[in-house]
């Protein structure tokens, strides 16, 4: 399957731009209230301890003026007598707004304790909301995934990132551990050796990885790759990296590589056909991606609520398609795209301008604003962007 726009030309994200799209606008019109849901409650919650102290305050404050009046009071009429009037008022002052004071900041606690408690349930709906469309639907990011092993778990993680959005997610496996002929095939790499009958010589000799553990695995969409190997008996261990047909083996923290006896007798060719197989591996044996956090410009977006800035930054990399789309369209009303299958069938599909704005409106000012970031506002004109799709 091919995607391409209406003049032929091919999208720059082979993807089902206006089903992505429609994705786009549901997490955007269930996300953004969710959000503005945790900012009121954090305002009420802000308000409600802000009265709370002012009260305290306010307590001791005329707790103090009320002893200073007093005292003033006592020193001009200068009489023995009222002291110990004025002492048991101010002692019978004391103790009421001392258990007043001890009811309020029991108060006080109970709303800054409790309040987080209300808006983490909504925090795990954003994340729950947006899991399943980070994975895919953030164009132009660069990914990194890795991979931890031993025999019997494997666990993982992925990274995504693009203009000052980070996303992560921890993943697990459908396999227990992972070996080098299950990621790789067939893998082997020269080392020296000591053989002979008669004689003990040092001798190039390969040897078969194929049962080692695959203990460490680190690799992106530049095609760069760490993979750390060893044995059961954890004795021997290998490592691989690098990237773009340029790759360096060690045994231990020896390289090999840089060994003209021994550099002569790894399989470069074989080493170039590793990143592909990982991303085959991933593809295949990840059971579920669990999304853990999001960020902007290094801030957590949850707990800063800047879900929304996340949103227009996913919806600038939109907008240069739907702006691409309406130029090499036909109707200009309209996003449409076509998707040509292997015998040269073509199937158009498209959503209007109208439809998505209509959607956006819904959500309120956030949602206008989106729009216009879309450039489906007839009142915004939309920069001029390069891809940073890859």
């Amino acid at each position: 399957m091919k995607y391409i726009y209406q003049d032929s030309t091919e999208l720059p994200v082979q993807r089902d731009f206006t089903e992505d799209l429609r994705t786009f606008l549901g997490i955007t019109s269930q996300v953004i209230p969710l959000e503005n849901s945790i900012i009121e409650i954090k305002c009420k919650q802000k308000e409600a301890l802000h009265e709370l102290k002012s009260r305290i305050e306010g307590m001791n404050n005329f707790e103090k003026k009320l002893e200073t009046l007093l005292r003033k009071l006592v020193n001009e009429i200068d009489v023995e007598d009222v002291i110990p009037c004025t002492n048991a008022i101010l002692q019978t002052c004391s103790e009421n707004l001392g258990k007043r004071r001890e009811i309020l900041k029991a108060e006080y606690i109970n709303i800054e304790n409790g309040t987080p408690d209300e808006y983490k349930k909504i925090e795990e709906r954003i994340l729950d909301v947006l899991s399943r469309f980070l994975i895919v639907g953030v164009y132009g990011a660069e990914k990194r995934f890795e991979l931890s092993s031993n025999t019997n778990d494997i666990s993982g993680e992925m990274e995504g990132w693009v203009s000052g959005l980070q996303y992560r997610y921890t993943l697990t496996f459908t396999e227990e551990n992972l070996t080098v002929e299950k990621l790789l095939g067939s893998l082997s790499l020269p080392g020296w050796a000591r053989a002979g009958i008669l004689r003990k010589e040092e001798k190039i000799k390969m040897h078969n990885l194929s049962d080692f553990l695959i203990t460490f695995l680190e690799y992106d969409t530049q095609k760069n790759m760490r993979i750390f190997l060893e044995n059961k008996k954890a004795n021997r261990k290998f490592r691989i990296e690098g990237g773009d047909h340029r790759y360096f083996v060690y045994e231990d923290d020896k390289e090999i590589t840089s060994d003209k006896e021994l550099g002569d007798f790894i399989d470069m060719e074989n080493l170039a056909r590793i990143p592909e197989k990982i991303q085959a591996y991933f593809k295949t044996s990840v059971s579920t991606y669990n999304l853990s956090k999001i960020l902007l410009d290094e801030e957590d977006a949850i707990s800063t609520n800047q879900i929304f800035d996340c949103l227009k930054v996913i919806a600038e990399q939109y907008g240069v398609i739907v702006q691409d789309c309406l130029a090499k369209g036909h109707n200009k009303e309209e996003i449409t795209i076509k998707m040509e299958e292997a015998d040269g069938t073509r199937t158009e599909k498209y959503i209007t301008k109208t439809e998505i704005y209509a959607q956006l409106a819904e959500v309120g000012s956030e949602g206008i604003e989106i729009a216009g970031i879309l450039g489906v506002d007839s009142r915004t004109q939309i920069k001029d962007k390069k891809y940073l799709i890859v």
